[in-house]
């Protein structure tokens, strides 16, 4: 009997270390994936020599404009302490049902461990926004999870000679359907509860505040997420983390620890300011106020 094979693309480098940012292998990197076919075990040999894989992309160039479909999810465990352990990891019930395998990933040290989990897919996700959708809901079952991992263009380090653990299973595409519900039943209520909070926005946040509201946190790119929280501090300093802090729905100390990150002067970009805010809540359906 053939084994199966899953659609997904893995770069021709075989990494031992992970680039800098800003380098200028960068280029050259975003177009060094090429769209495979590959059974689970190909998949996994690629990983323990250290290939970077993600999503497949035309035109061969790796960019959410350019997502083609995703037959995968990783989830990435970088608490750097035992719930971060494949030991732990593969006492999950759900990651022993449904993960393909289990990985120590480059930044692992025994005294700081790290791990990716991986699953594959019974039917490819060929819109970009359902695969975002499709992680974001994975997230929501794991507490510990790094957040950032939900990009639909996010690619992952391989790791070369880490430590594996193989499950071989498959996560149906269905069932990822009865987590989006779920993570959307959760996500209405979680709403409503932060609506309830005592905090209001002063005078000159109110308009921010109403725009906030028809943008989805837990339904928007990583990125977007920060140019949000990035807008908000720009335009209020300290004065606007309650409002940040009411909207992002962060993990505990979350969005604190992104605020302090920032500059006042902006990041390497440049800065960001209340325009992409405004931007991003009319594309979602809002109005500004007569």
């Amino acid at each position: 009997m053939t084994d199966p094979t899953y659609r997904i693309a893995v770069s021709t480098w075989a990494l031992d270390h992970k680039l800098a940012p800003g380098a200028p292998e960068w280029s050259a990197f975003n177009a060094s994936f090429t769209n495979q076919s590959l059974t689970p075990f190909d998949f996994a040999h690629a990983i323990y020599d250290g290939h970077p894989f993600t999503t497949w992309h035309a035109n061969n160039w790796r960019n959410a404009a350019n997502y083609q479909l995703g037959q995968h999810i990783g989830i990435d465990f970088d608490t750097e302490d035992e719930r971060s352990t494949l030991q732990h990891l593969a006492k999950d019930k759900f990651i022993q049902r449904y993960a393909a395998l289990l990985y120590t990933t480059p930044s692992h040290t025994p005294d700081k461990p790290r791990a990716r989990a991986v699953f594959l897919l019974d039917t490819p996700i060929h819109q970009p926004k359902n695969y975002t959708l499709a992680v974001s809901s994975l997230l929501f079952l794991f507490g510990s999870a790094d957040r950032q991992c939900k990009d639909s263009c996010r690619f992952f380090y391989g790791s070369r000679d880490c430590q594996f653990e193989w499950l071989d299973n498959v996560l149906p595409l269905d069932t990822v359907k009865q987590i989006i519900n779920q993570y959307q039943a959760v996500g209405n209520i979680v709403k409503k509860s932060h609506e309830r909070k005592d905090y209001q926005p002063t005078t000159d946040q109110q308009e921010v505040a109403s725009a906030l509201q028809k943008i989805p946190a837990m339904g928007i790119d990583y990125d977007e997420w920060v140019k949000i929280l990035m807008a908000i501090h720009h335009a209020y300093g300290d004065q606007g983390l309650p409002l940040a802090e009411q909207w992002a729905q962060g993990t505990p100390g979350e969005v604190q620890r992104k605020w302090r990150s920032f500059k006042s002067d902006g990041n390497g970009t440049g800065q960001v300011t209340l325009n992409t805010v405004f931007k991003m809540a009319i594309d979602n359906g809002w109005r500004k106020a007569a």
